[in-house]
């Protein structure tokens, strides 16, 4: 397929063949599926709970690997505070998983463990530190900040 004929789809000016449709779907790991409208609310919680574990899985992933991490510096840099740092930081990176609601902030967790990783590599003790203070500086975000509220569509007090 084209990169002219994506386009064209993505614009609207191609009424798409099923096999077409088929096809993109499973490209993009998509399965496609008929479901009756009445189960539609069901099967959109399912697929949001499914969405959250896969995020929180990608939390515990990162703290997996950043504890192998603080082994490895613990040996290197034994009384360094920046390893005992982050040691308490990963402490308390798995109750902060539900916190984890966007996108960018999983990928900055991801970029927080690489430059930590990459650091540890390399015995970087100043890029060591500077990635501990990223990772405490996400945490006091993710912990103080506010949830986005929106209005609800009915409240209890409503009579109809």
């Amino acid at each position: 397929m084209t990169q002219a004929h994506i386009s064209r789809i993505e614009n609207g000016a191609v009424d798409l063949k099923l096999s077409t449709f088929l096809e993109l779907a499973r490209l993009l790991d998509l399965e496609p599926i008929l479901a009756p409208r009445s189960a539609l609310s069901a099967l959109n919680a399912v697929i949001r709970e499914a969405d959250a574990n896969r995020e929180a899985r990608s939390v515990r992933g990162a703290a997996n690997s950043l504890q192998q991490l603080v082994r490895i510096a613990r040996l290197q840099h034994p009384k360094e505070p920046a390893v005992e740092r982050l040691s308490e930081l990963l402490r308390d990176l798995h109750p902060l998983e539900p916190l984890f609601r966007t996108p960018s902030e999983l990928a900055e967790l991801q970029d927080i463990t690489d430059q930590l990783q990459s650091a540890g590599r390399h015995a970087d003790l100043a890029n060591l530190k500077k990635a501990v203070d990223r990772l405490a500086q996400l945490r006091n975000r993710l912990v103080h900040s506010q949830p986005k509220t929106g209005r609800p569509a009915y409240s209890l007090d409503d009579e109809d």
